[in-house]
């Protein structure tokens, strides 16, 4: 197939300009069997631009279900499901009275070490005099020198155990991640809760910053760009907004041969929209393209076989065919078929053989 640039014609040219170029009728076989009367119509060459379409839900960029980060009863949930709360902002306590007490604990820890440490550093300090002076023993001093060491890794371990210990104490708050909208709670003051496995708090989402997740037929695909300027339009509601490609997969999924594509809202005409809330958006503009072109109707399929009828002595002959999902009404077709081939658009429980003849115009 060689890309080419074409003048637009709307995909509506795959039913129109096939019953203007409507086959002569076939004639009927002279068994006597009764005809069923069917729509034909030839490929389509062209494919319109605005007709890449996909459906995906909005939803927040950035959302989380937060939990307390160790076991423990809750002592109070400081928030309610619609709460706007900012980055840092404390959504709920555990009781942290241990915690506390491991705190002071560790503080105390470091005033002894501290305090070990300068006293060995006192005696290291007359112990390198006397070495000086040669009145003590190199054996002695070594000792000291090794003491002194010994202080100094203690006094180390011991602000290390502080600092862990004050940060269990700080953990014991539980705090928004980043700025966004309450949309769940969970738990109550009072309620036991578990680090393994994790129990649910509250959950927050970003409803600033929101995005629709798509699945983009893989005949689409090549055309979406990242950073390319897209519109969707809720369903239900009908509410319009603008969009940004922001991530493209790499992959293609085996089994409904899509490709997922991530597009930020960037605009919104009305109000806000809600996370949850299906649209369609529309990569139009993506260019023309040469090939044939059928409704989805026509296809049939079986498991990895595609096929369309198309008419050859008044009887419906299979034509088997690859294809590629455009969008939800039209299939790019190859293999078995030209541009004047007459292809069955509503083939229903017609069987390779069935007595056919086309429908006037």
């Amino acid at each position: 197939m060689h890309a080419r640039r074409v003048v637009p014609v709307a995909f509506a040219a795959i039913a129109l300009a096939a019953c203007g170029h409507q086959p002569e009728k076939a004639a009927l076989p002279e068994t006597g069997t009764a005809a069923r009367a069917v729509k034909v119509g030839r490929p389509a060459t062209r494919l319109e631009t605005g007709l890449a379409r996909a459906t995906g839900p909005i939803r927040a960029r950035e959302d989380a279900v937060l939990a307390a980060k160790g076991s423990g009863q809750i002592r109070r949930v400081m928030v309610q499901v619609g709460d706007r709360v900012r980055a840092g902002q404390a959504l709920a306590e555990m009781d942290n009275a241990m915690q506390a007490i491991g705190a002071d604990n560790a503080r105390a820890t470091v005033k002894v070490a501290e305090a070990n440490l300068a006293s060995a550093l006192r005696e290291l300090k007359r112990g390198q005099s006397l070495s000086d002076q040669q009145v003590m023993p190199d054996a002695a001093f070594d000792r000291v020198k090794t003491g002194a060491e010994l202080a100094a890794a203690q006094a180390e371990q011991a602000r290390a155990g502080l600092r862990m210990a004050e940060q269990q104490l700080n953990d014991s708050v539980i705090r928004a991640p980043f700025s966004g909208v309450i949309t769940g709670r969970f738990k109550n003051a009072g309620d036991s809760v578990t680090a393994m496995p994790l129990t649910p708090i509250v959950s927050i989402a970003d409803v600033d910053h929101l995005e629709a997740r798509l699945a983009v037929p893989e005949g689409v695909e090549p055309f979406v760009k990242v950073g390319q300027k897209v519109t969707g339009v809720t369903t239900p509601g009908g509410q319009r907004f603008e969009a940004a490609v922001r991530v493209k997969n790499a992959v293609v999924d085996p089994g409904s041969r899509t490709v997922e594509v991530l597009v930020d809202v960037t605009r919104v005409e009305g109000a806000p929209l809600r996370p949850g809330t299906l649209a369609n958006v529309d990569f139009g503009g993506f260019g023309d393209r040469d090939g044939l072109y059928v409704p989805s109707s026509a296809v049939k399929t079986a498991g990895a076989e595609s096929w369309v009828f198309v008419i050859v002595g008044g009887k419906a002959e299979k034509r088997a065919i690859k294809t590629v999902q455009v969008n939800p009404g039209t299939v790019a077709v190859e293999g078995g078929l030209d541009a004047t081939t007459a292809v069955i658009l509503d083939p229903g429980t017609l069987a390779p053989g069935d007595a056919v003849v086309p429908l006037a115009d």
